[in-house]
């Protein structure tokens, strides 16, 4: 039994060591790479009662640490280019943490469990493959559907590392009012996304990894086109126009996607959302600006949920090399997040303006490290009863203060 263990073993040793001696990769119409990011910083947080420091990875998963994995294998005699790509990323945290299971960058747990966030895992990010040619391509599986991220990437500056439209960093902090006993809920429970229940960000409320079918057409000039179908009756369009033209960098995103599931944590039986991005740049003096709108709604929802949802975000600022190591930028940026308490009555809530302003400096070294600093200050108002307006009008400030770098490979 051991001898017939043995030379099963010493058999699967014998075809790997075949396999990677015959490797795919040597061939000269095949590519593969490793690529990715590591991104990490330091927290510090006071919300009016309690303050502490905590290292977290940053930035949510849109730009949280990642590794990808991805290949081509071109056939230029029949017009054919297959490839596929997998995507996994470090997730926070312990699975003891309150509310259990591994803690995600995207979802950050309060501050109560940030000491709880030792250790760590790999998850699942993305796993596809495509086939593409002169008509476009077509990938399917596990990935970025065509509004991912359609509020995030149209910043010609590049500094998204440190500020995006999302409500990424401070979402599962609590919501403290003057007395130190009145805990009631979570800035992420007013920056709720309709079409994806218990996102709590606020902005880009498609921008998750979906199971589906994307199909992107052929580039047409600065303009680019992809429709997606995703798991389960999720439809969505993207276009996005890229130029440089008359010393201006110029980008203008737009997407709107529908979900046909009762994909709304309100109820109802489908919701759709509206998202435009456009940023424009002067490339000699580095100054940019950068301005974000979405519109959400759901269809038959309950009564006084919050189902005609808005946010704006704005960035201003400049990005330019200063100094012998790189690029440096300096900017300051405004969101609002409106109605978007996501429950019906929350409190006695009927309407909610969740605001979020902050200031970042940015220092590139080369092109593949750069470290920042963030100041962020969340502010929160309501309409609804007295109950209401006491509780979360009267509520304390966030204060979140971040020190973070990224490496690139």
């Amino acid at each position: 039994m051991k001898t017939t263990t043995l030379a099963k073993s010493c058999l699967s040793i014998a075809i790997l060591y075949a396999m990677s001696t015959t490797s795919y990769a040597q061939e000269e119409k095949y590519t593969w790479k490793i690529s990715g990011w590591i991104n990490e910083g330091l927290t510090y947080y006071d919300d009016g009662v309690g303050s502490d420091v905590a290292q977290l990875s940053d930035n949510g998963t849109t730009l949280g640490s990642r590794i990808t994995l991805s290949g081509n294998y071109v056939l230029k005699s029949h017009g054919i280019d297959a490839g596929f790509e997998v995507i996994v990323e470090p997730l926070s945290g312990s699975p003891n943490y309150a509310g259990g299971g591994q803690q995600t960058p995207l979802l950050f747990a309060n501050q109560d469990n940030l000491d709880t966030f030792n250790g760590g895992d790999i998850g699942l990010l993305g796993s596809s493959f495509y086939v593409a040619g002169e008509w476009g391509k077509v990938t399917i599986g596990l990935q970025s559907m065509p509004t991912d991220n359609i509020a995030v990437l149209a910043d010609p500056s590049g500094t998204i590392w440190s500020g995006i439209s999302p409500l990424f960093r401070a979402n599962g902090f609590f919501i403290r009012n003057v007395d130190e006993n009145a805990v009631n809920g979570t800035w992420g429970q007013f920056a709720q996304c309709l079409a994806t229940p218990g996102l709590g960000i606020g902005l880009d409320c498609n921008g998750i990894f979906r199971n589906g079918v994307r199909y992107d057409l052929p580039q047409m000039g600065d303009v680019s086109i992809a429709v997606g179908y995703a798991n389960d009756e999720i439809f969505d369009i993207a276009v996005k126009y890229s130029s440089e033209h008359s010393g201006f960098k110029t980008n203008l995103h737009g997407g709107y996607s529908v979900n046909k599931d009762g994909g709304s944590n309100i109820g109802g039986n489908s919701s759709s959302t509206l998202q435009i991005q456009g940023g424009l740049m002067h490339i000699k003096s580095g100054v940019f600006g950068l301005a974000t709108y979405q519109m959400e709604e759901a269809d038959d929802a309950i009564v006084g949920s919050g189902d005609d949802t808005d946010s704006y975000y704005f960035k201003m600022g400049i990005r330019k090399q200063f100094n012998k190591f790189g690029d440096s930028a300096f900017y300051a940026e405004y969101a609002s997040y409106n109605d978007q308490y996501g429950m019906a009555h929350l409190d006695g809530v009927t309407s909610s303006a969740l605001t979020q302003w902050g200031l970042a400096a940015e220092q590139y070294f080369d092109s593949r490290f750069l470290i920042y600093v963030k100041y962020e200050n969340l502010n929160l108002k309501v309409e609804g009863t007295e109950n209401a307006r006491s509780i979360y009008n009267d509520a304390e400030d966030l204060a979140l203060v971040q020190l973070g770098g990224t490496i690139f490979f």
